[in-house]
């Protein structure tokens, strides 16, 4: 008990095996949480770019349609890292629908686009610990006239 309190008390500064673990341990855990932030990160600039990418897609095709289901399928294919990835456009839509279109944006018409995904934080075993929910979004006009 004596040489317990003597080594406590002491100012040598010397480390044992088990402060050098608990160290190592704390900075790989440290390690896992910034790498799994910078995926999350790169996930966002991925959404970023298929938010644009949609934009102009709408813009010229005057609204939604079969290609705009089709480029956000291909879009989201390429994406890694989120999950359950899901878009919404928000705009006043023309009546009544041309043909072949699922919703016409008139020209001069402005439209928002929101895409979200499920991002997990989770560490090097992917325990997914934390769902991020990721949102990107784009706006732009319609540069398609409706008759």
């Amino acid at each position: 008990m004596i040489k317990l309190s003597k080594v406590l008390k002491s100012d040598r500064g010397d480390a044992n095996y088990i402060s050098t673990v608990v160290f190592i341990f704390i900075a790989v855990i440290l390690l896992a949480f910034i790498i799994n932030l910078f995926g999350i990160i790169s996930t966002k600039q991925q959404l970023d770019h298929a938010a644009d990418q949609m934009v102009k897609q709408v813009q010229l095709s005057g609204g939604v349609n079969a290609d705009t289901e089709e480029l956000f399928d291909f879009l989201c294919s390429q994406i890694t890292g989120a999950t359950h990835i899901t878009y919404d456009i928000d705009s006043d839509y023309k009546t009544p629908r041309p043909p072949g279109m699922q919703n016409a944006i008139q020209l001069g018409t402005p439209f928002y686009i929101t895409i979200r995904g499920r991002a997990q934080l989770g560490g090097f075993w992917n325990f997914d610990l934390v769902n991020i929910t990721v949102v990107a979004r784009g706006a732009g006009v319609s540069e398609h006239y409706w008759k």
